[in-house]
């Protein structure tokens, strides 16, 4: 019963933030995938519905991409499932077959941060915090900050992820993709993935394409939420699993303490920032820039966003005040395509809005 009176406490003071205009904050539309379904099937009702939408998605990102990385991508489309294991693979020709849409397309849309994640990429993405209330419990948040925004927000939506029923894991995402940028085990972790531009785009397109040793982060992602793990091994296979692009991966638990920024490059882990309440450390932000370093002047959403979570105050934090610090410009910004709430502890909490700043 509380749980409830918590969320449509949430709910009630969510709405009651001014923001200027009614069309800022547009709760993001849920939907379930069955996974007792063969693999091919369990994208495909929710593919049909939106295949506009993810059309024109394509067609703007393939401006942004060279001619031959799409002439690359392309020849996976016939042998996806020599490049993507199940049921990625199965998920992705069942998306394909419901809409028309070419599977080699398809493999690109589930490739957009790998081909975007590169040094002086124009593209920065995202401002996640942890934090840890008084009494222990984790909040975590997140805005997702993209090129795109507009065709992004048509195609926002938070997937729960059952079977025999019950909700294994949910995650938000855009529909075509079958990974996740922000995700939750319900009474385990979150997850959340924010951009770290290193390296050439090129070598993120070969160790995709050619030498097959790189994982897609937004599958390592679903991998993780998927398996039933414990937080230290969730961190683990977040930290150590070979991966195409280098990114930072934001995490929080269940109890104190279980809060952490890995810092990534493609082999693994650079390092781990965790949270340490006692020692006065009780929130984490990351934005896209290594936590060590300053962040540039023209991009600074890291102090505003810090500045904001010390005047909100630890006894203070909860998913509205979350919420709250996630809304003040810069944090939110003309990229922000969407922010989440959700503390893994309170898996009610999971909430998605559309933003338009």
């Amino acid at each position: 019963m509380w749980r409830s009176v918590h969320v449509c406490m949430f709910l009630c003071l969510v709405g009651t933030i001014e923001f200027g205009s009614s069309e800022t904050s547009i709760p993001a539309k849920r939907y379930t995938v069955d996974l007792d379904l063969p693999e091919q099937n369990r994208f495909q009702a929710l593919a049909v519905m939106y295949r506009p939408e993810m059309q024109n998605l394509l067609n703007v990102f393939k401006k942004m991409v060279p001619g031959f990385v799409l002439e690359a991508v392309g020849a996976i489309g016939p042998e996806v499932d020599k490049h993507f294991r199940a049921p990625y693979a199965g998920e992705m020709i069942g998306i394909a077959a419901a809409t028309g849409i070419d599977i080699g397309d398809v493999v690109l849309a589930n490739l957009f941060y790998e081909l975007t994640a590169y040094k002086n990429s124009p593209t920065k993405a995202c401002t996640s915090i942890v934090a840890e209330a008084l009494n222990g419990t984790i909040y975590h948040g997140r805005n997702m900050d993209y090129d795109f925004t507009d065709a992004l927000r048509n195609l926002t939506v938070v997937i729960d992820y059952q079977q025999g029923g019950k909700t294994l894991y949910t995650g938000t995402t855009f529909v075509g993709m079958v990974g996740m940028l922000s995700a939750q085990r319900p009474y385990g972790y979150t997850i959340t993935l924010d951009e770290r531009d290193q390296g050439d785009w090129w070598m993120n397109l070969i160790e995709s394409l050619v030498e097959g040793t790189g994982g897609v982060t937004s599958l390592l992602i679903r991998d993780t939420v998927a398996g039933d793990y414990t937080f230290e091994a969730a961190i683990d296979k977040l930290a150590y699993s070979p991966l195409i692009a280098p990114c930072y991966f934001i995490v929080g638990g269940t109890t104190s303490g279980q809060g952490v920024v890995i810092t990534r490059d493609r082999v693994s882990a650079v390092d781990l920032w965790y949270l340490n309440a006692l020692g006065g450390q009780w929130f984490l932000v990351e934005t896209n820039y290594d936590h060590w370093t300053t962040p540039p002047p023209d991009d600074d959403r890291q102090d505003p966003a810090i500045k904001a979570m010390n005047a909100t105050g630890r006894a203070n934090i909860n998913a509205p005040a979350l919420f709250s610090v996630l809304s003040i410009p810069p944090v939110m910004n003309n990229g922000t395509t969407y922010t989440v709430t959700m503390s893994a502890a309170i898996p009610e909490l999971f909430f998605t809005w559309v933003r338009y700043p």
